[in-house]
């Protein structure tokens, strides 16, 4: 799953505009987050794992990709 250029409310007033690619490796699988230059690793429970993303950032962007989750599973909506 890739996802870029998607646009993110920060603030009513700030938006921004990230990439979100699902990573796997032999353990498990995590969410790579990025938005110009910062990166945010969570897992798959979207809890955090590392990265330097502003904190003011991380909630609008994993609320993002929880939608862009929902709209994928669900095509045809709830």
């Amino acid at each position: 799953m890739e996802y870029e250029e998607i646009p993110v409310a920060i603030t009513p007033l700030e938006e921004r505009r990230f990439d979100f690619d699902l990573m796997e490796n032999q353990s498990f699988n995590y969410y790579r987050i990025t938005c110009d230059g910062k990166v945010l690793y969570i897992d798959e429970n979207f809890d955090y794992i590392e990265g330097d993303m502003p904190v003011e950032w991380r909630k609008p962007a994993i609320a993002r990709l929880q939608t862009l989750i929902k709209a994928r599973e669900h095509p045809d909506g709830p």
